[in-house]
């Protein structure tokens, strides 16, 4: 179930997929970001990490999209509050919205950001 997680400019939106793109994981980042055919809509996959071993094998653990639900319109997949869902699905969604919230406040041009503190990242 798609839900709004935040709203921002379109010039927000086109920065934080830059910032994902140039930091994929073929570049040794987290993200794997997919555009639409136009390159208006863009799904983001934000992949675990390792404070040990920068040579492991990533795991998605979520997504986010950008521009789906309107211009500027960030969202994110909610739990369904009728499945039983488990708890590390909880903790992934939350560490979404952390990556979220931290791409917005630091991913500029030129930016080295660190996920490694976001517990939910880790395995």
């Amino acid at each position: 179930m798609h839900s709004v997680y935040r709203t921002v400019s379109v010039e927000d939106v086109v920065r934080i997929v830059d910032f994902c793109s140039s930091h994929a994981v073929k570049n040794g980042g987290l993200f794997e970001v997919y555009p639409d055919p136009e390159g208006n809509l863009f799904m983001v996959i934000v992949n675990s990490c390792s404070a040990l071993d920068s040579k492991h094998q990533s795991h998605p653990l979520g997504s986010f999209y950008c521009n789906y639900a309107g211009p500027g319109v960030i969202t994110i997949e909610e739990e369904d509050p009728h499945f039983d869902g488990v708890e590390s699905r909880w903790r992934h969604v939350t560490a979404i919205k952390q990556v979220i919230d931290i791409l917005l406040a630091e991913g500029f041009p030129g930016t080295k950001i660190s996920f490694n503190e976001l517990p939910a990242l880790k395995f």
